[in-house]
């Protein structure tokens, strides 16, 4: 008998826990659902556009060409590029299997005859060690051109339109549509040549919500100066 009255008082308590739970979990909707809705739209007329920005300061910039060879069984490889890329690479050039990545060989010849059968020139790099398999095609990076002090912006900054490329830039906490001339880029950045100065803020993330002349609200705080 005792049991029996220990195991009700047991499941009564679950019960009136679990309603207990339910009401608050109520009261919590309702408390949530009698907060005054702000909107996206009245939010930005106040405080602006959230953006991030960086500014844009002259830095050296390393340039790499991308081609593909075969792996040979002695730490070698060779492949076929074509004349404008032959142009860029240089006997004794470092290559690399991700650009900015540490060194994994040399290139040991360039070509300047024409393969008859490809129609392009032979290039042949020699590794550092065996990296991949016998006979694997692999991707490299050589190092083939240093920029000195020039302006990058990351590629996802950048509006594409018919007539050009346009990066946004921050002035006076207003958005400003610029058209820039692009120079060199690779999977990362790109080269701006003219239409940007050194210190300007550039909006690298937020873009898409800006109009020219709007309000912007500035969200990191990567200014570097």
């Amino acid at each position: 008998m005792k049991n029996i009255n220990f195991r009700k008082a047991v499941y009564l308590g679950i019960f009136f826990v679990s309603v207990f739970a339910i009401l608050i979990r109520i009261a919590a909707v309702k408390t949530e659902r009698s907060r005054p809705i702000i909107s996206f739209i009245s939010e930005w007329s106040s405080k602006g556009v959230p953006v991030m920005v960086k500014r844009v300061m002259p830095e050296d910039i390393a340039i790499y060409t991308k081609f593909t060879v075969v792996v040979n069984s002695d730490k070698t490889a060779s492949g076929f590029v074509t004349a404008d890329i032959k142009e860029k690479l240089k006997e004794g050039s470092r290559v690399y299997f991700a650009q900015k990545d540490l060194s994994v060989g040399v290139i040991v010849n360039v070509s300047d005859k024409v393969d008859i059968d490809s129609g392009m020139f032979a290039v042949n790099i020699e590794f550092n060690a065996l990296f991949a398999k016998p006979d694997s095609i692999q991707v490299v990076f050589a190092h083939t051109e240093a920029l000195e002090r020039v302006l990058a912006v990351p590629n996802e900054a950048l509006d594409i339109s018919g007539d050009g490329y346009y990066l946004w830039v921050v002035e006076d906490a207003r958005a400003r549509k610029r058209k820039v001339e692009i120079g060199p880029r690779n999977d990362y950045q790109a080269i701006v040549k003219s239409g940007i100065q050194a210190g300007d803020l550039a909006v690298f993330n937020g873009q898409s919500q800006l109009k020219e002349n709007v309000l912007v609200d500035i969200i990191n705080e990567d200014r570097t100066e």
